[in-house]
């Protein structure tokens, strides 16, 4: 059984992001899948994902994933 080919959430290119809980640079690299909000949220660009870009309901989120930053 082959992969789809156009999966929601899987990147055709690499990203530079910051990582959620660390704020640390991350790159990831085309064919990653990515479930998480806080993630998907920073990627902004429609043409970094192959096929549609995941909405964040898709991914399970409620709300804003973006967490606040310390004073």
């Amino acid at each position: 059984m082959s992969p789809a080919a156009h999966s929601p959430g899987m990147l055709a290119t690499a990203v530079h992001i910051l990582d959620p809980v660390e704020r640390i640079p991350v790159v990831l690299p085309a064919g990653t899948t990515v479930t998480d909000p806080a993630i998907i949220e920073q990627i902004t660009n429609p043409r970094c994902w192959d096929g549609n870009p995941p909405t964040l309901t898709e991914a399970g989120a409620t709300s804003s994933a973006r967490k606040a930053q310390p004073a």
